[in-house]
């Protein structure tokens, strides 16, 4: 499809598609002219308006209202749509990113207190598998792979190694903040995002001069993507206008204001 072809309004058709569209006065006896924004009857059926796609649904009258008109403005809540709408998703997108980096480190974390509380029996055995494997010349064979690396951590005491397991967790802990914050959308979420991604660029670049791969490279366009991002879009640290732009841009691209400018007249 060419870019051209894709409806502008593409979050909304898909958010209505995952959670249904966002109807108003589905449940009112009576339909008045005031309410043609969003509800309009004409030859006795009824065309209800989604508040999120602006896409009309046909429905019958409900046979057993519960309230005898629609709803008024101060009653509805319009969900997020338009720029606020996309901003939601690219925000769950890192939210979800933030969830992995939780997932491995804290699962990292338990290995590491596991490691550190039977270090005696792991050694006596890694020993073992290491003279099984070299016929008892300790010389004969050079231990690579997942033996190397439980190898090197032989190296460290249990205490150096609950101490690592410890820092682990509070950065997960760190990343499960930002996570949840990010899922709904919370400001102090975004500045603790920068912060902390901000604070890892410098160290990805120092692990890229010193070899580059393919997962390297990757985590770190991600990392400063996601700082392009929040420092130019949600307009952090007052650029752009700051958090007052950010909001009048909320209300101007959301809300009644936006429902309005997309309402096309009623048919004649």
């Amino acid at each position: 499809m060419r870019k051209r072809d894709r409806p502008t309004n593409r979050y909304e058709l898909l958010t209505c598609a995952l959670q249904g569209h966002a109807l108003v006065g589905t449940d009112a006896a009576h339909v008045s002219a005031e309410d043609a924004l969003v509800v309009r009857e004409i030859g006795g059926i009824r065309w209800y308006r989604c508040l999120r796609c602006d896409d009309w649904v046909m429905r019958e009258p409900p046979t057993a209202p519960t309230r005898p008109a629609v709803e008024s403005r101060d009653e509805i809540e319009v969900p997020a749509r338009g720029p606020v709408l996309r901003d939601r998703y690219v925000l769950r997108l890192i939210a979800f990113d933030r969830f992995t980096h939780v997932f491995v480190l804290t699962i990292l974390a338990v290995i590491l207190f596991a490691f550190a509380g039977h270090i005696g029996a792991l050694h006596k055995d890694y020993n073992d598998i290491m003279n099984d494997l070299s016929g008892g010349d300790p010389g004969a064979s050079q231990a690579k792979g997942i033996l190397g690396v439980f190898g090197r951590a032989f190296k460290y005491s249990p205490s150096h190694l609950y101490t690592l397991g410890f820092v682990i967790t509070a950065y997960a802990a760190l990343e499960a903040t930002e996570m949840v914050g990010l899922w709904f959308a919370k400001r102090w979420a975004e500045y603790l995002t920068f912060i902390a991604t901000t604070l890892l660029v410098p160290y990805e670049i120092y692990e890229l001069t010193k070899s580059i791969s393919a997962f390297k490279l990757i985590a770190f366009i991600i990392n400063v993507a996601v700082v392009v991002y929040l420092l130019l879009a949600k307009r952090l640290f007052g650029l752009r206008g700051g958090h007052a732009a950010e909001r009048a841009r909320r209300e101007s691209l959301g809300g009644w204001t936006a429902i309005e400018r997309a309402t096309l007249p009623p048919p004649t």
